[in-house]
């Protein structure tokens, strides 16, 4: 690519544009926070309601969870028809089954829904993470990322308040924001012909629709990508005897040649590396914390929410230290970390303990996850970079959340319930992803999306350098 080609792609500085499409984005990442913490804070209830065991609860999880890894779908069409059409759909799907998750009657019906809504959600999650990655100067490309990706935390944060004031006990009366999402709850149900069922998290689930009509409208504003538009490969007229179906799957299959498969196989370990202790962590803590150390909801909420308001610094730090002493010694330090404070979490039971340890592990796990998510944007070139991300993000990189709760269910058996028991026997997976990281890992700190494609062109995936 010639020097005019590059300077007409990489912007100089953020413009009011750039600006207000990070806005936009963040909704992404914002709701991903949110939907997750709600079915952590939701869980007891919702097993109550639809008869789930414990046991049974790391199935129900693993199989929602298996919504994640159908979205690498959707990434593949995004190098297609291209990221804003693709983005427009996801959040209109995202709304719609969190929404009808409210309404819900069964176990089944659960996890239908809310593996819909994570193959929508997650797809818009990585599309924001890559717009940002193609849109912004190489310089704040990494920290733009950080501070996109740290918005999830705000969205657990914002959960762990509201939840307390909707997730009324039966019998006991609750505000106007109860009241308003049983009211919501109600109509849809006599509108769809339900019986009526006033269990307080379904309020949860309508309530949380509401302000995506709101971002649905404003996502028209948003512009394809720079990039995308100056990459005509996947857009270029169909061959003589040239199928669109072949040409999505000859497309699909490029991730795994041989001049990009050393990217997809490190990518897609150290999502599984990190994955392996988030995944349990979130499905089983808000149940440990209230049946097990018999907190209140309240008290659940706070320390999430100051758990995650210490932690989302978290974020910060990683994009600065990204930019600043490169992608490999952040990434694999805070793996570390992380892997010794989740063990902490489950082993320091005390109310100070849990306060502490919460805020190590969200800073850790948040710092770690940025410089992953900074990696996996920016090792494919842009012609297949969202289907790259797809397969290594979404795909591959989601097997250990999706197994590894369904793991810990299993072993909650043996262990007799014991869930700190279940945690650390998984506590390990971050340090094997540090290890991978300072093996096998390129650095690419400072170079511009174009300038990292000729590195691992020339060097492959392993470098010696810093």
């Amino acid at each position: 690519m010639s020097d005019t080609s590059r300077s007409s792609l990489e912007a100089d500085r953020v413009t009011p544009y750039l600006a207000s499409l990070f806005a936009l984005l963040s909704t992404a990442t914002l709701f991903d926070g949110f939907d997750s913490a709600m079915l952590s804070f939701a869980a007891p209830d919702v097993r109550a309601t639809l008869g789930i065991t414990r046991e049974e609860w790391g199935m129900v999880s693993g199989l929602t969870r298996m919504g994640v890894m159908v979205s690498f779908l959707f990434l593949l069409s995004a190098d297609r028809f291209g990221r804003r059409t693709v983005m427009m759909i996801t959040i209109v799907g995202f709304a719609t089954a969190n929404g009808m998750t409210a309404f819900v009657t069964s176990k089944e019906g659960f996890i239908l829904a809310q593996f819909f809504a994570r193959i929508f959600l997650t797809a818009e999650y990585a599309l924001a993470v890559i717009m940002i990655g193609e849109e912004y100067p190489a310089r704040l490309r990494g920290r733009a990322i950080a501070i996109l990706t740290s918005l999830a935390t705000v969205g657990v944060m914002v959960m762990a308040k509201i939840q307390p004031y909707v997730l009324i006990p039966e019998g006991e009366s609750g505000g106007w924001l109860h009241q308003l999402g049983s009211q919501l709850v109600m109509f849809g149900q006599d509108f769809l012909g339900l019986s009526p069922a006033t269990e307080s998290w379904r309020s949860l689930y309508i309530l949380g629709a509401l302000p995506l009509i709101i971002v649905i409208v404003l996502r028209f504003s948003v512009r394809e990508t720079r990039r995308f538009e100056a990459s005509d490969r996947n857009r270029a007229p169909l061959r003589e005897g040239e199928s669109a179906l072949r040409r999505h799957w000859e497309n699909a299959r490029l991730p795994w040649t041989a001049q990009y498969r050393g990217r997809t196989a490190i990518v897609a370990l150290l999502w599984n590396c990190a994955h392996i202790v988030t995944a349990p962590s979130v499905v089983y803590w808000v149940i440990f914390a209230r049946e097990d150390l018999g907190l209140t909801t309240s008290q659940v909420g706070d320390i999430v929410f100051w758990g995650y308001g210490g932690g989302v610094a978290g974020h910060f730090v990683a994009g600065w230290l990204i930019d600043i002493i490169g992608r490999k010694r952040t990434c694999a330090g805070f793996y570390v970390a992380a892997a010794i404070s989740i063990f902490w979490l489950y082993h320091h039971q005390t109310i100070s303990g849990q306060y502490i340890w919460m805020v190590a592990t969200v800073f850790c796990f948040g710092a770690a996850m940025t410089a992953t998510h900074v990696y996996a944007s920016e090792l494919f070139p842009t012609e297949i970079r969202a289907t790259g991300y797809g397969w290594t993000t979404n795909f591959l990189g989601r097997i250990t959340e999706v197994i590894t709760p369904m793991v810990i269910g299993a072993l909650l058996i043996p262990l007799h319930n014991d869930i700190p028991a279940a945690i650390a026997i998984v506590a390990a997976g971050p340090i094997l992803g540090a290890v991978a990281v300072l093996r096998y890992a390129p650095e690419t700190k400072g170079l511009t999306l174009e300038e990292v494609q000729e590195k691992l062109d020339k060097n492959g995936v392993r470098s010696s350098e810093d």
